[in-house]
C-alpha cells in the first residue's frame, strides 16, 4: 500500500499493512491498533502523537519525521530513543592495539566503527570500547609476562557480556586472555560471572546471564 500526501486522521485497527510506504503523510494522533507493519516505510511524515499499540513494527524504516508525542504500547518513542542510543564508553591503553584489538573483537564481538594509526573503537549495541595504542617510548617500559599476569593491583575491573561462558573459553585462551576455572564462577545480580584477563593482564569478567534466569524467561 502506498499512502503519499494524506491530510485526515486516520484510526486503523486489525489490518495488514505489510511494507506499505508512508510518503509526505500527516499522521497526527492516528492510531494503529493490532496493526501488521513490517517493512514499512515512512518518509517526511508528521507522526507526532501517533499511537502503536500491539503493532509488529518488525524491520521498520523511519526517515525525517516528527517523533513528538509518538509511543509504542504507552511508552513515548523519545524515551526509548533516550535509553536504548545512549553507550557506555571505556578506554583502555595498549602496548600492542592489534593484539588487544583481536582479543575483543573475537571474544565479545564488538565490531570495528572507526581506526586510526593510534587507536580503534570498537562497539556495540550498548558500548564503545576504545583501544589507544601507549607511544613507542612507553610501551618499550611495560613488559608483560607470558603468558601475561593478570594485573590484580588495578581497582578497575572490565564486565563484558558473553551468550555463554562455556563456549567463551576456547576464543579467550586462543587470543592469549586467561579464564579461571568452571568452579570459580558465581551468580550476582541474576547472571553466571567469571573473571579473567585480556593478552595484556587487564582484568576482564565475563558476564553471561544463568540458567535459572533463561528457565524464568521462557516460562514466561
Amino acid at each position: 500500500m502506498d499512502i503519499t500526501n494524506t491530510r485526515e486522521i486516520l484510526q486503523v485497527h486489525d489490518a495488514d499493512l505489510t511494507d506499505s510506504r508512508f510518503s509526505d503523510a500527516k499522521l497526527t494522533n492516528v492510531q494503529f491498533d493490532d496493526v501488521n507493519l513490517q517493512g514499512s516505510t515512512f518518509t517526511n511524515a508528521n507522526l507526532a502523537g501517533v499511537r502503536f499499540r500491539d503493532v509488529n513494527l518488525a524491520s521498520v524504516t523511519i526517515e525525517d519525521a516528527n517523533l513528538t508525542g509518538m509511543s509504542i504500547n504507552g511508552t513515548l518513542v523519545t524515551d526509548l530513543i533516550r535509553v536504548f542510543g545512549r553507550r557506555a564508553r571505556m578506554v583502555l591503553y595498549a602496548k600492542d592495539r592489534a593484539i588487544l584489538q583481536a582479543f575483543y573483537q573475537g571474544v565479545f564481538q564488538l565490531e570495528v566503527e572507526q581506526s586510526e594509526l593510534d587507536h580503534v573503537v570498537l562497539g556495540s549495541s550498548t558500548l564503545q570500547l576504545v583501544i589507544v595504542q601507549v607511544p613507542a617510548s612507553i610501551a618499550a617500559t611495560i613488559h608483560l609476562a607470558d603468558p601475561p599476569v593478570r594485573r590484580t593491583q588495578t581497582p578497575v575491573k572490565l564486565v563484558f557480556d558473553v551468550e555463554s561462558i562455556p563456549a567463551a573459553r576456547g576464543a579467550v585462551l586462543n587470543l592469549g586472555g586467561g579464564i579461571d576455572p568452571t568452579a570459580s564462577e558465581w551468580i550476582f545480580q541474576g547472571h553466571r560471572v567469571c573473571d579473567g584477563h585480556d593478552p595484556e593482564g587487564n582484568v576482564v569478567q565475563f558476564q553471561q546471564r544463568s540458567q535459572l534466569r533463561h528457565a524464568v524467561d521462557s516460562a514466561e
